[in-house]
């Protein structure tokens, strides 16, 4: 087992760093699903901050995990979300992103409860694994389908901090299996329910307040929210990692490599059926 990185180690990248005076807007300006997906974004990881409150009380006890959380995965999550933010505003500074964000905050922090984890520590540690497969792959897509220079740099930091979070929780879970092991289909049933609800509530409240935020002129229709989702599932066909996130899935399940090379492929094809119906 790898040993994990120490507090000292993170984060790898500053904001500062991003250069973006240089952004070519002519390349992005009129993008819409661009703006709608990146400031949604923006506001979901900013509030990290509040979400990993509960996810220290949850792990309380635990100074290795708990001090990672603290220290590293919190100051990344919302540095992701400052990033995001301070992009948005340098190419549609007409957008109330502060509005637009209070409103999505009011309404998020009511649902972000500690009923939303998992009983399990050992449990909750997999169902972080799905969460940072899920947005690991979404940056990766954003970054494919992104033309624009420094908007690829930038969500090339974003996707490189998610796969570390990934094998961050990935080395936890491990050692909690290790002392008191998960059967396979508790594991399925925890991966089986987190995928059922990645990015779903939160991303929807997000949109919702971008999208009042965006139009003042009309009132949110479910119907935005449906036309929005049918363009994401339509560029995902051409965009979306299939193979790097089902790998990233079925690795902390506690079978064999071979039984994993053997369900590799053919979930890979699943995945894409279901995002092609």
């Amino acid at each position: 087992m790898t040993k994990a990185p120490t507090s000292s180690e993170c984060p790898n990248w500053n904001i500062a760093e991003i250069p973006f005076e240089r952004i070519d807007k002519s390349a992005i300006r009129d993008d819409e699903f661009l703006f709608l997906t990146l400031a949604s974004a923006s506001f979901v990881e900013i509030l990290a901050e509040t979400f990993s409150e509960n996810l220290v009380e949850h792990f309380r006890g635990d100074a290795e995990i708990v001090g990672w959380l603290a220290h590293c995965w919190q100051r990344e999550e919302v540095q992701h979300g400052r990033a995001l933010k301070a992009y948005v505003q340098a190419v549609w500074p007409e957008f109330d992103w502060d509005g637009a964000y209070e409103a999505f905050r009011v309404e998020y922090t009511l649902l972000c409860t500690t009923e939303q984890l998992e009983p399990s520590r050992a449990l909750e540690l997999i169902a972080r694994c799905v969460v940072e497969t899920g947005t690991s792959s979404f940056y990766r897509a954003l970054q494919q389908y992104a033309r624009e220079p420094v908007l690829r740099q930038l969500l090339g930091h974003i996707k490189s901090d998610e796969v570390a979070h990934f094998n961050h929780f990935r080395h936890f879970f491990a050692g909690y299996q290790a002392r008191a092991p998960q059967s396979v289909s508790s594991v399925f049933g925890t991966i089986w329910r987190r995928l059922r609800e990645i990015r779903n509530e939160d991303a929807y409240i997000a949109f919702k307040h971008v999208y009042i935020g965006r139009h003042r002129e009309r009132p949110f229709n479910e119907l935005d929210w449906q036309q929005y989702n049918q363009t994401v599932k339509r560029l995902a066909r051409n965009y979306y990692p299939y193979t790097m996130a089902m790998t990233m899935l079925i690795k902390p399940i506690p079978m064999s490599q071979l039984a994993k090379n053997t369900l590799h492929w053919p979930l890979v094809g699943l995945a894409r059926l279901i995002s092609f119906a």
